[in-house]
């Protein structure tokens, strides 16, 4: 059967495309997509044939690659390594791999450059916190505990201030809501020796789960502080825990099914 929504595997070496496509066959299995291997690195059109997949060997750079992924190839989710020992030119490298896909439409999952087993599905982590959450985060969630049987934990902060508690019991309110009305169970988990005012996602990533979801941070919110800060999500990615990841956009495209 013909597909027309895809898991795009962003590969720059054979070697990444090898440790990608378990994980991309999984994924498609669950969620019943296709699954193109798309590569803008030199010379990628010795190699990127030999898969058995659908590919794209494109002849510029990779951010116009990444821009386009839900408009030219259909892309639902992309597929990325994570490396910081990468030179600087590598989309693996953290900063590198943040810059290319900071305008990016779709969620993109990414994986430790040397994973340690293949991709697990079995728990999948988020926070909630006091601040306006995203329907899309919520969403994404949703579709790993429906098409793979996913179990959702929610991570938060134990709330004193009142006017804080009344904002995040409002948010889970509406997560509840969400989840009730597609029968999706979920696991709240108020996390310990946190401040309430703190980024919950630095915290809960350290915590056990096979993936861990988070947006990225908004650059129309960023002060002069957080300026001088690698953002936070470049942080998480140096946890070595595969991340799914969302940025913050109002166009961001979400499964048809």
């Amino acid at each position: 059967m013909k597909k027309d929504q895809h898991i795009i595997l962003c590969a720059e070496t054979p070697q990444d495309a090898e440790t990608l496509l378990p994980a991309a066959k999984t994924l498609a299995e669950g969620f019943h997509k296709g699954i193109i291997l798309l590569s803008c690195s030199d010379g990628a059109d010795s190699w990127i044939g030999s898969y058995g997949v659908p590919y794209v060997a494109l002849k510029g750079d990779w951010k116009t690659a990444i821009d386009g992924l839900p408009t030219v190839f259909g892309g639902i989710l992309a597929l990325a390594l994570c490396n910081p020992s990468a030179p600087r030119t590598s989309i693996t490298r953290p900063k590198t791999l943040l810059r290319t896909f900071r305008d990016c439409r779709i969620a993109y999952l990414v994986l430790p450059s040397r994973p340690s087993s293949p991709l697990a599905t079995a728990s999948l982590s988020l926070t909630l916190d006091h601040s306006r959450e995203s329907k899309e985060k919520l969403i994404w969630a949703s579709y790993f505990a429906r098409f793979l049987g996913t179990q959702v934990r929610i991570l938060h902060h134990r709330y004193t201030d009142q006017a804080l508690l009344s904002r995040f019991r409002n948010n889970m309110r509406y997560l509840d809501k969400i989840f009730t009305a597609q029968h999706i169970p979920y696991t709240p988990c108020p996390m310990e020796g946190t401040h309430q005012l703190s980024n919950p996602d630095l915290h809960a990533v350290t915590l056990p789960a096979d993936l861990f979801l988070a947006q990225t941070s908004d650059p129309r919110e960023r002060d002069l502080a957080s300026l001088l800060l690698p953002p936070p999500e470049r942080r998480l990615l140096l946890s070595g825990k595969p991340l799914l990841l969302l940025n913050r956009r109002d166009d961001l495209y979400v499964l048809c099914d």
